[in-house]
C-alpha cells in the first residue's frame, strides 16, 4: 500500500494542486515553496501525534491569493496497491476493485469546523467521525527543526520500551533477577555515597535550613544519594555514551548526534511496524542537517533501502537527490501566487528524460534540479568565463539561486528535456560549428540548426560550398538565426568563445596574452583551453565589464530575466 497522489485545494500554499507520490519520493523546492505544508497535509489525515484539536483549521491555513483567501480547504489522499488484510479489514467496504481507497479532510472558513471522509473513489465519499483507520495506517514523522538531544532521549525511551515488550517469558525472567541485583547494588552504592564528606555536610545544612522554615519540615529530611533513584527511574534515565578505541567519549557534534537519531528512529520503528498488522508511512524532513557529503549521500542510500514502508523526503541537498530515482523526484514550485508540481510530481516524463542523461548524472545536474535557473553552457572554458563575467556585471548567482551548467559538448537537448519536465527556466548558449556531411559534397550549419531544432523552427539547408562561421554573418543566417532564438534565450557565437571574446576585447587580450595579434591570441586560447582561459581570466579581471551590452553578456541578461518571469 502506498500514498500514489494528494489533491491540494486552498491549503497554504496550494490553491489547487495535485501531486503524485513514488515508493520512496524526494521533495525539493525553494525556501517558503510549501515542502513542509505539503507534508503536513499529509499528517493532518495520517500522524497519529496530532491530536483533534491540532488538526483543527486556523486562518493561516487557508490559501490567500491576489483574488483574496479561499473559502475551503481540502486535502484528498488517495492509496493505491492496497493488499494488507489488517488495512482491508479496518476499511471494510471503502476499498475498490482496483485496490485504491480516498481519505479527505474539509475545513470551512467561516466556522473554522472540519469534516473527515473516506470512500472507493474521489467522487463517492462518505462522512466518518474520527481518524479510525489510524490504527493501522498511518505516518511516522521527524520533523526539520528538531532538537537532537530532547529527541534522542525520547526515541532511547520509546525503543527501550517498545524492545522490553517483545521479550520472552524466559527473557523477562532473566531481566527481573538482574534488576533486583541491580536493586541491590544502588542500595550499597548509597551507602558509600552518604559515606562522602562532603555529601554529609551538604545534606545537614540544607535539613537545618528546612527546619527553621516551618515547623512541618522537623520530622522531614532530604537525601542526597541514589537511594532516591528506583531500579526503573534508574534505567530510564540512562544515557547514550560513546566509545572510541575503548575509551568513553563524547556523543559528538550535530552531524553524529543526527545520525545517531536516525538510528534510533529506524531501530524503534522496526521494532514497533508489525508489517501484518499494518501500515506506516516514513517522512523524513531535511535529513542532510550537520552532516559533510560523503555521509548525506550515505543517509540517502539508507533511508531509501532501510525503512519498511513508503518513505517520504524532503531536502535541499543535491547529495541526497542524485540518489533517487528521477521519477521519484517531486519539484514544488510558485507560479502565480500558488505552489504546484512540477509534471504533477513523481512522473514517468522525468524518468524518460533522464535515462537520456546516462554518464551525466552527477552530483552537478543535481544541483541545477535546485535552481530558480539554469544556464547551459558547452563545456569549462564557457563555465569559467561566464562565472567570471557574472561577477564582473555584479551578477550574483548564489544570491539569484542561479546555475550555470556545462553539458560536457552539445548534448543540450538531453538537459532541456529534464529542465522542462521539472519546470526549470533556462537559457543557453553554443558555438557556430559547421560541418562537411559525410560522404557527399555539402555542408550543413550545425550550430545554427542546432539553435532553430531546440527553438521547434525549420532548418536550414545544406550548401554545396565550405563556408566558415564569419560567412553567417555576412551572408545574414546569423541574425536571421539570432532575431528568431534570442528571445526563447538560445544564444549563438558568431564563431566561438575564443573568437567572440577576442573579437570584443581584442587589445585587452592581445597584451595580457603579449601575442602579436588577434590570430595568434586566438589560437593560443584554443590550444589548452579551460587551463589558458583561467589564466586570461586572471589578467582581464578588471576589463570585464567592458563586454556589457555587448553579445557575450546577453545570455546573462536572459538569464535573469526569465528567472524574475
Amino acid at each position: 500500500m502506498i500514498i500514489s497522489n494528494v489533491h491540494l485545494i486552498g491549503f497554504r500554499n496550494f490553491s489547487d494542486s495535485i501531486i503524485n507520490f513514488n515508493q520512496n519520493t524526494l521533495i525539493i523546492g525553494a525556501n517558503d515553496v510549501g515542502k513542509s505544508n505539503l507534508l503536513h497535509a499529509l499528517r493532518i489525515l495520517l500522524d497519529k501525534s496530532l491530536s483533534e484539536s491540532d488538526i483543527e483549521p486556523n486562518e493561516l491555513d487557508f490559501h490567500v491569493s491576489n483574488k483574496g483567501t479561499s473559502d475551503l480547504i481540502s486535502i484528498t489522499i488517495e492509496f493505491a496497491n492496497i493488499e494488507e488484510d489488517a488495512v482491508l479489514s479496518v476499511l471494510k467496504g471503502n476499498v475498490s476493485e482496483d485496490n485504491k481507497t480516498y481519505l479527505r479532510y474539509e475545513a470551512i472558513r467561516n466556522e473554522l469546523t472540519y469534516k473527515l471522509y473516506i470512500g472507493q473513489s474521489r467522487d463517492d465519499l462518505e462522512e466518518i467521525d474520527s481518524r479510525f483507520y489510524l490504527r493501522r495506517m498511518h505516518m511516522k514523522y521527524i520533523e526539520s527543526q528538531r532538537d537532537l538531544e530532547r529527541y534522542i532521549r525520547k526515541e532511547k525511551r520509546q525503543l527501550l520500551k517498545s524492545t522490553q515488550k517483545n521479550l520472552s517469558d524466559a527473557e523477562k525472567a532473566e531481566d527481573d533477577d538482574l534488576l533486583r541485583e541491580i536493586g541491590g547494588d544502588l542500595t550499597a552504592l548509597n551507602e558509600k555515597v552518604s559515606q562522602l564528606t562532603y555529601v554529609d555536610h551538604a545534606t545537614n545544612d540544607v535539613n537545618k535550613e528546612l527546619k527553621e522554615m516551618a515547623h512541618h519540615h522537623s520530622e522531614y529530611e532530604v537525601q542526597l544519594d541514589t537511594g532516591a533513584i528506583q531500579v526503573n527511574d534508574f534505567i530510564e534515565k540512562l544515557q547514550l555514551g560513546a566509545t572510541a578505541n575503548g575509551t568513553n567519549v563524547m556523543l559528538g557534534g550535530d552531524g553524529r548526534n543526527n545520525q545517531i537519531l536516525l538510528a534510533l528512529w529506524k531501530a524503534k520503528s522496526a521494532r514497533e511496524h508489525n508489517v501484518d498488522s499494518q501500515v506506516v508511512f516514513y517522512v523524513v524532513e531535511e535529513p542532510e542537517a550537520h552532516l559533510h557529503p560523503h555521509q548525506q549521500r550515505k543517509l540517502a542510500k539508507y533511508l531509501i533501502n532501510a525503512l519498511p514502508g513508503q518513505t517520504i523526503i524532503s531536502s535541499h541537498s543535491p547529495q541526497i537527490a542524485v540518489h533517487f530515482s528521477p521519477n521519484s523526484i517531486i519539484r514544488l514550485f510558485q507560479r502565480e501566487s500558488s505552489t504546484i508540481a512540477a509534471s504533477d510530481g513523481c512522473s514517468d516524463v522525468i524518468k524518460e528524460g533522464w535515462q537520456n542523461m546516462g554518464y551525466r548524472m552527477s552530483v552537478i545536474p543535481a544541483e541545477a534540479l535546485f535552481s530558480s535557473a539554469v544556464f547551459l553552457v558547452e563545456g569549462p572554458s564557457e563555465l569559467l568565463f561566464y562565472h567570471s563575467l557574472a561577477e564582473a556585471l555584479n551578477i550574483d548567482l548564489d544570491f539569484q539561486n542561479l546555475s550555470i551548467l556545462s553539458v560536457d559538448g552539445v548534448a543540450f537537448e538531453v538537459y532541456i528535456e529534464i529542465l522542462d519536465a521539472m519546470n526549470i527556466p533556462w537559457v543557453m548558449r553554443t558555438d557556430n560549428d559547421i560541418s562537411k556531411v559525410p560522404n557527399r559534397n555539402e555542408w550543413q550549419f550545425l550550430g545554427l540548426n542546432r539553435c532553430l531544432g531546440i527553438a521547434g523552427q525549420i532548418k536550414l539547408l545544406n550548401i554545396d560550398h565550405e563556408p566558415n562561421a564569419i560567412e553567417t554573418i555576412e551572408g545574414g543566417q546569423w541574425d536571421y538565426v539570432s532575431n528568431i532564438v534570442n528571445p526563447k534565450g538560445i544564444f549563438l557565437s558568431i564563431v566561438d568563445l575564443e573568437n567572440d571574446l577576442v573579437g570584443e576585447l581584442t587589445d585587452e587580450i592581445v597584451n595580457a596574452l603579449k601575442k602579436d595579434n588577434a590570430d595568434d591570441a586566438i589560437n593560443y586560447l584554443q590550444r589548452k583551453k579551460a587551463l589558458r582561459m583561467s589564466e586570461l581570466l586572471q589578467s582581464i579581471k578588471n576589463d570585464l565589464i567592458k563586454l556589457d551590452g555587448k553579445e557575450l553578456a546577453k545570455p546573462l541578461i536572459k538569464l535573469l530575466e526569465v528567472t524574475n518571469a
